[in-house]
């Protein structure tokens, strides 16, 4: 399928949705007019890459807006090609897996490109629209071998990181007090925290707990036995708050 065939598919249905109603798109004879005819680029990558520019009608647009009020009756171009874009966002949103619209922005009319005219049929109105599809298919072989040489960079990336030195605590406990309890605290006195003797330690990295265990003396030295230990997601979560 190409990718204007997948786009026209597609808008066919989230605008239909949008519009409360059955929307068809059908080949047509003649262009929008030049006098009120807007254009926006569709960039995609994925199985397809290019752009598809859209042109279309802004005066036959806004008549659709107001009947289905999405906007007032008031004229407000920018007001309606803003409309128009997220709807498009949106048309990108329901297009063939594999396919990933990158832009939508607003452009002067390409001259001298091939078009294909249709009409966007909704209820008793009508729309002239001007497709150019300069969106190729890609090479599967060459999409696989770019996902390959992502996952060697990003793996690459994170050996890198391997060596970094980080800083680890311990937490024993938690309290809270009151201010002035803090400002009355004076040698001797001692603070009773929320954590039982024979519960677990944390062991922080960043503010994240990466692993719990038993303290132990190492050689004169606190240490920790460890006996449990995070999700390899949640330790490199903590890792990322670091920098």
């Amino acid at each position: 399928m190409a990718f204007l065939e997948s786009w026209l598919e597609a808008a066919s249905t989230v605008l239909g949705r949008a519009f409360a109603g059955n929307v068809r798109f059908l080949h047509a004879d003649q262009l929008p007019s030049p006098e009120s005819v807007v254009a926006m680029g569709i960039t995609v990558t994925g199985s397809f890459a290019g752009r598809l520019t859209v042109l279309i009608d802004w005066e036959s647009l806004s008549k659709i807006l107001v009947a289905t009020k999405k906007a007032g009756p008031e004229p407000d171009q920018e007001r309606d090609l803003e409309i128009w874009r997220k709807l498009l966002w949106q048309v990108a949103a329901g297009l063939s897996v594999g396919m990933t619209v990158t832009s939508i922005e607003s452009m002067t009319r390409p001259r001298g490109a091939a078009l294909a005219a249709y009409q966007l049929h909704f209820g008793d109105h009508a729309m002239l629209l001007a497709l150019i599809d300069e969106a190729q298919p890609v090479e599967m072989t060459k999409l696989v071998a770019s996902v390959d040489e992502t996952q060697k960079l990003s793996a690459k990336g994170f050996d890198l990181l391997l060596d970094v030195e980080i800083e680890a605590s311990l937490r024993f406990g938690s309290r809270e007090m009151p201010l002035h309890e803090v400002l009355e605290l004076g040698p001797g006195d001692v603070v009773e925290l929320d954590r039982h003797v024979a519960d677990p330690v944390d062991l922080i990295v960043g503010d994240k707990i990466v692993a719990r265990g038993e303290v132990v003396l190492v050689n004169g030295n606190f240490g920790l036995r460890v006996s449990e230990v995070a999700e390899p997601k949640k330790c490199l979560e903590s890792i990322r708050c670091l920098f």
